[in-house]
C-alpha cells in the first residue's frame, strides 16, 4: 500500500532569509511536519543545489530524508525518483519556497507523473507575496487539491 509523503520544498538558508513575515508559514510548516512525526508517514525535504542547507528553523529530524535537485520540478530528481520507489509513496503533501518557482512545478510535476498531490495553501510563500494567492488559483485549476495547515491537520 502506497504511503502519502510531506514535501518540504527548498526551506533553505538561501530561500528563506529574504523572505519577508516569515513566522506563519513556519510555524505552518512545522505543524505539517510535527503532524506526518507522529503519524509516522515519511518526510522529505528537498533542498535546491546552490540555496544552502535545510533551515534549522524547521523540524527536521535525522531520520528524515534529504534530497538534492538542480531543477525546479522534484520529479525531475532521479534522486527523488529513488526516493518514491524505495518508500512506495502514491500521494504527495507540498508544503516550501517559492509558490512561483519550485512549489508549483514540483505540484505541477506531481500531476505530470500521475500523482495525488495536496497543496497546503498557506504554507508556501514567496519574496513576491502575491504569487501564493495567484498559483492556489492556478494550481487548483489543474487539478491540485488545495487545503489550509487548519483543514489538513483535522481530516
Amino acid at each position: 500500500m502506497s504511503q502519502t509523503a510531506l514535501l518540504v520544498v527548498d526551506i533553505q538558508t538561501g530561500t528563506l532569509a529574504p523572505l519577508i513575515a516569515k513566522e506563519k508559514l513556519l510555524a505552518n510548516v512545522n505543524a505539517l511536519i510535527d503532524h506526518f512525526h507522529r503519524e509516522k508517514h515519511p518526510i522529505i525535504f528537498i533542498k535546491k543545489v546552490g540555496y544552502g542547507e535545510v533551515s534549522q528553523k524547521v523540524n527536521r529530524e535525522l531520520t528524515d530524508q534529504v534530497v538534492s535537485k538542480v531543477q525546479m520540478d522534484t520529479f525531475k530528481s532521479p534522486e527523488f525518483k529513488k526516493v518514491i520507489a524505495e518508500h512506495d509513496l502514491g500521494e504527495f503533501v507540498v508544503v516550501g519556497l517559492m509558490s512561483n518557482a519550485c512549489v508549483q512545478s514540483t505540484c505541477k510535476g506531481a500531476l505530470r507523473e500521475g500523482y495525488p498531490v495536496t497543496l497546503i495553501e498557506d504554507a508556501h510563500d514567496s519574496v513576491i507575496k502575491p504569487m501564493r494567492n495567484i498559483w492556489n488559483k492556478k494550481l487548483r485549476h489543474s487539478g491540485v487539491t488545495l487545503m489550509t495547515t487548519k483543514k489538513y491537520l483535522e481530516k
